[in-house]
């Protein structure tokens, strides 16, 4: 599989995100295909006449074509395969699709300020292939790539995370030539934050006791592990700000219903707060080597 997924941007949203994306397919050796979404509700004659709301649409869609090919013209980028779909949800056609038609990965813009848009909630929660999220406000000089695994993983599923994230981010740094950090997350239960019951400091030395081996192994230098307690999605933006990361690395156990919906998930907790792009890796072990078969 050697082709990327890249959402353009909805709503007037800046052209250095598809610039991005498209540099990003170059240096991992990927193929970019871009797809550009549009939908609108009609009134009037349109919305009593199908023969009417279907030229109406046909209107769009051409529109939205042309759109996009002045952007990748003014990108220099007229080589790049480009597609506009009508729908309402574009997580409805590009997560099957994506995952359906040979996708290694799928690169979109972050949109919204303030919480997660329905859409990008929606490809955290479902993606089936690995989801690049750029941030539309980037650090100034990012210069690093930063893995998150948690260490006190017993399940399978948080297993596989963790080997894909250390994968992965190996990958990606190697790739673009950057520095590789990584975060080690030691929850600690909210009440035992709140009541002081035991200090951060106290875990911290408990815990490099017990995963001693563990971080031994990954083979970084001391100074590029970082060994954080607390709540993981704080300790995450607080860390990757101080380090000035340009890309965070981590895996999203993908919870299904009322359970998963309630709690959601550290990346959709951080997605709208990070000032670096966003890697999020679905748990299934076919990521695990090449980007290509």
């Amino acid at each position: 599989m050697s082709k990327v997924f890249v959402i353009a941007g909805q709503n007037g949203q800046s052209t250095e995100t598809l610039q991005t994306a498209l540099e990003i397919a170059e240096a991992m050796a990927l193929t970019p295909k871009v797809y550009a979404y549009g939908h609108a509700y009609f009134s009037g004659a349109e919305y009593y006449n199908p023969r009417l709301a279907g030229a109406a649409r046909q209107r769009l869609l051409e529109r939205l074509h042309d759109e996009l090919e002045t952007t990748l013209d003014a990108l220099q980028r007229r080589d790049v395969a480009y597609e506009t779909v009508w729908s309402k949800r574009l997580h409805e056609h590009a997560l099957p699709h994506a995952a359906s038609q040979g996708y290694s990965l799928m690169i979109k813009g972050i949109e919204g300020a303030e919480s997660p848009e329905p859409e990008d909630w929606q490809l955290i929660r479902h993606t089936k292939v690995p989801l690049m999220l750029l941030t539309a406000n980037p650090l100034a000089r990012g210069r690093l790539v930063l893995m998150a695994v948690d260490l006190d993983a017993t399940s399978e599923d948080k297993q596989l995370l963790n080997r894909l994230v250390l994968e992965q981010g190996q990958r990606l740094a190697s790739t673009l030539n950057l520095p590789l950090h990584l975060a080690c997350v030691v929850r600690v239960p909210k009440v035992l934050r709140e009541l002081d019951i035991i200090t951060p400091h106290e875990i911290l030395i408990a815990a490099h006791e017990k995963h001693r081996d563990t971080l031994a192994q990954f083979g970084l230098p001391p100074e590029q592990v970082h060994l954080v307690a607390g709540d993981p999605a704080q300790c995450l933006y607080q860390l990757s700000s101080s380090l000035k990361a340009k890309y965070l690395v981590m895996g999203a156990r993908q919870r299904e219903g009322i359970f998963g919906a309630s709690i959601g998930s550290t990346a959709e907790q951080l997605v709208h707060k990070l000032r670096c792009n966003l890697l999020i890796l679905p748990p299934d072990a076919q990521w695990l080597g090449p980007y290509h078969d």
